[in-house]
């Protein structure tokens, strides 16, 4: 047991590793620019308004803070003759260009040392950009440079810079430092030979250690790190902890309803075989489970909320319980508040649930002890109840573990047509909103239930029903 129990302990580890790559991965192919996600929520003092300047200022510090400028992984597979530091670069716009001049040139250091004298122009020149003419030609132009692909009009942008300076700027040494730096490191990318060694096109494998963004993003989801929601700011745990308690409670009130009723159904279904009030319980059931659940949540909101024919339920949402004056009225307004939705998400499963029971007890009167113990002269009833019912419940021992992670990753239709602030639709508004820092948590969350949950039903079948244990052993 303890053996079969690490094993699969091992596999959940191995498994769960597998899907966090996965995920970490999707939320890098997302579209759209990470850090400028952050911007609006980091740095208040960003807008479209202010300068190319002090957005790339913003840019560097929200990308510093959330990390985002290190290597994305454990370990980098790039072309030998490419940077180590290339991951470091931002924006994108900045490592786009980058690479163009190390792949046109196949001179790595230079274009790195280019690239990091063209930061250090633009610092220099664009905090005097306000009180200087030359000081905001070259904050401008060098802005210009560092999307250049085509080394040549960066070549020809230095030689202009450089015949402003000697025309209005002689004496400032710092101008032409950064001229006579930049004119060294072109000139050198433009006429580099262009020629590798075979070692440089060989794959270039590359250990970056725990200070990687793989690291720190599952290192925060363990550890639950504060995340920030991109939609209000707000930390994305609490706003999953807060649609987690509303899902669990609508759909664990469903599921334990379902299987009551469902077990219920089934046994006496299963001992009522063939009755004309058996097969037309079972049609009922059938119907209901084959009507979509977004109708048939629609029909009870227009015949027993809207007042058209009754108004005895609400239609959505979860009423006014904050403002409850003790306990038991909240509790009696949520409640009033989820009873259709839990009706509604409970009769979709309740026709699956007893058929599954229903076949189990025929299969369990068919065996050959049953006959044993009606010969013997024990009555149906203590049949049914002692042995029957106890064999045939193995069956739905798996159906429950099966259905508890849908009780935690939400009924994303029921949630949304009765506006129930529960996880289904926490994800839905998240994927719409691209709040990513919400949705993949979500994803991680759900994965790891799932895969925990399959492995504790594996385990209790197993203590429940010895001739599993005795087949493992």
């Amino acid at each position: 047991m303890i053996r079969s129990l690490l094993r699969r302990c091992i596999n959940a580890f191995i498994l769960l590793g597998v899907i966090s790559i996965i995920a970490f991965g999707l939320s890098k192919l997302v579209p759209g620019d990470e850090v400028l996600d952050y911007l609006g929520v980091d740095d208040s003092r960003y807008s479209s308004s202010a300068s190319a300047f002090e957005q790339r200022v913003a840019y560097a510090k929200v990308a510093h803070k959330r990390g985002l400028d290190l290597p994305a992984f454990y370990i980098t597979v790039v072309p030998g003759y490419y940077p180590d530091s290339l991951y470091s670069i931002m924006p994108a716009e900045d490592k786009k260009t980058v690479m163009k001049w190390v792949q046109g040139s196949k001179d790595k250091e230079t274009s790195i040392r280019l690239y990091k004298d063209l930061l250090s122009g633009l610092n220099y020149a664009c905090t005097k950009a306000d009180t200087s003419t030359t000081g905001n030609l070259f904050c401008l132009e060098i802005h210009k440079m560092v999307v250049m692909h085509d080394l040549f009009p960066i070549h020809h942008s230095i030689i202009r810079l450089q015949s402003h300076i000697i025309e209005h700027q002689p004496s400032d040494s710092t101008y032409s430092k950064i001229i006579s730096n930049l004119k060294e490191d072109i000139e050198k990318l433009v006429n580099s030979p262009k020629k590798l060694n075979a070692s440089s096109w060989l794959p270039s494998f590359r250990w970056h250690g725990t200070q990687n963004q793989y690291h720190q993003w599952m290192a925060g989801f363990i550890t639950f790190k504060p995340l920030t929601s991109l939609i209000d700011g707000r930390n994305a745990w609490s706003k999953i902890l807060d649609a987690l308690k509303w899902t669990l409670l609508l759909n664990g009130l469903a599921f334990v309803l379902a299987m009551f009723l469902g077990i219920l159904i089934g046994i006496w279904s299963g001992t009522h075989e063939g009755y004309a009030l058996e097969r037309m319980i079972n049609v009922l059931l059938f119907a209901l489970f084959a009507l979509p659940s977004f109708w048939l949540a629609t029909l009870f909101i227009y015949f027993l909320s809207t007042g058209q024919w009754f108004t005895l339920f609400p239609s959505g949402g979860l009423g006014p319980y904050h403002s409850a004056d003790t306990l038991a009225e909240k509790w009696g307004i949520i409640t009033t508040h989820l009873i259709l939705p839990v009706v509604c998400l409970a009769l979709g499963s309740l026709a699956y649930v007893s058929r599954q029971m229903k076949q189990s007890v025929v299969h369990q009167l068919d065996q050959p002890y049953v006959l044993s113990l009606r010969a013997q002269g024990i009555s149906e009833k203590s049949i049914l109840r002692k042995h029957v019912i106890r064999n045939a419940i193995f069956p739905v021992i798996t159906l429950i573990g099966g259905s508890i992670p849908g009780l935690l990753s939400g009924s994303l239709i029921i949630e949304v047509i009765f506006s129930i602030p529960g996880m289904g639709r926490l994800m839905y508004s998240s994927l719409i909103a691209r709040d990513w820092p919400v949705v993949f948590p979500i994803l991680m969350f759900s994965a790891t239930i799932t895969v925990i949950t399959y492995i504790l039903t594996d385990m209790v079948y197993k203590w429940a029903d010895p001739r599993v244990k005795s087949m493992e052993t």
